[in-house]
């Protein structure tokens, strides 16, 4: 059951995607209406899941569940994950590069494989980056932070 995002409570699950490029608005139409159809559907061994999705910056695909109403299991999560691939796959969007890190410099948002931090003379430990390692929406609101408080500190050490 497809909800506006908004409307869905602080402590949803979420899941985030992070593009290395921009995803034109013409994408993020075509993607949102494969998502959107598919979670108007989503359930749990029969029992809708109350969900949502959305993009931020052009670049971060985030879907939401509220897990208070149902919880979400293997199966459900497997279609989810299917669905995100073959859109991963169809849009060439390097979704799953777990190593790459989105970094804010000058204001715009970068992705720089985690393994070239080091070498950039850009990044210092103060270098904002966006943390896809949160797990419910409400630490969307802390999701920018130093690489020093970061997942990706020790890449720079």
């Amino acid at each position: 059951m497809f909800i506006d995002f908004a409307d869905l409570p602080d402590d949803s699950r979420l899941w985030l995607y992070g593009s290395s490029e921009i995803i034109s608005n013409d994408n993020q139409e075509k993607i949102n209406k494969k998502i959107k159809d598919f979670l108007q559907v989503w359930a749990h061994h029969e029992k809708p899941l109350m969900c949502s999705s959305k993009f931020l910056y052009n670049r971060f695909i985030i879907v939401g569940l509220d897990e208070n109403l149902n919880q979400t299991g293997g199966c459900s999560m497997d279609g989810l994950e299917r669905l995100m691939l073959s859109i991963n796959q169809e849009f060439r969007l390097d979704l799953y590069k777990r190593l790459n890190v989105f970094v804010l410099i000058n204001d715009k948002i970068k992705c720089i494989d985690v393994m070239s931090l080091k070498e950039n003379d850009l990044i210092s430990y103060n270098t904002m980056f966006y943390n896809l390692n949160i797990k419910v929406k409400k630490e969307l609101k802390d999701w920018l932070i130093p690489i020093k408080n970061g997942w990706c500190k020790r890449f720079l050490d």
